[in-house]
């Protein structure tokens, strides 16, 4: 009985720990735009997603959650004195959580008018219903863009081990390919631009 009731207790012990390593807290906040034509958005590890709609701020969620746990006990990371960097000037506006010790989950909801530029270490973006520029940079994962435009002025996906993809434009795109990379371009009469390049991950971009 003392036996069951030791290997109880390590188990409750040990399943507080797990709940308490998956602590997690939320970031909220939103910025309106005061004429901003870009959103610039750089993290280092995480999954981002971008939702387009026909308004004037710009919404962030941020999930956060300790990436490693430091032992049984779960981290010893304090979550509450992590922020949100952000800057606003005439032309952007900046946002960036750079710390390497947490998991970041980004949902943005951003005016259609606004261009994005992303720089990203680890992880996966999806971009929903754009209609305007944009520009990526990945070290590893993955990338989808659902366009609302089925034309753009130039699209140039590139990835060093991987696919890519361009699907529904008005023109047909190019592919080439080499032994684990892809390269895939399109040209068009269109107003804005996509620019994606990832080191290790597919790209899609489709209408």
């Amino acid at each position: 009985m003392k036996k069951l009731l030791c290997v109880a207790a390590i188990g409750l012990i040990l399943a507080t720990s797990d709940s308490t390593a998956k602590d997690s807290r939320e970031l909220n906040h939103t910025f309106t735009i005061n004429g901003a034509s870009q959103l610039e958005i750089d993290f280092p590890v995480g999954s981002l997603e971008v939702q387009n709609y026909a308004g004037s701020e710009v919404v962030v969620t941020v999930r956060i959650e300790p990436k490693n746990d430091t032992g049984w006990f779960g981290s010893e990371m304090d979550l509450s004195d992590i922020k949100l960097s952000h800057s606003q000037s005439t032309g952007s506006l900046s946002l960036k959580l750079d710390n390497d010790d947490i998991q970041q989950n980004w949902l943005v909801k951003m005016p259609n008018t606004m261009a994005i530029d992303v720089e990203l270490g680890v992880g996966d973006i999806e971009i929903n219903d754009t209609s305007n520029s944009v520009d990526i940079e990945l070290g590893v994962g993955a990338v989808r863009i659902d366009s609302a435009l089925d034309d753009y002025k130039r699209i140039e996906l590139e990835t060093g081990v991987g696919d890519t993809k361009i699907r529904g434009m008005l023109n047909e795109a190019k592919q080439s390919r080499k032994i684990v990379s892809s390269h895939s371009q399109y040209s068009g009469n269109g107003q804005f631009e996509i620019d994606v390049e990832v080191g290790v991950g597919d790209i899609k971009v489709s209408n």
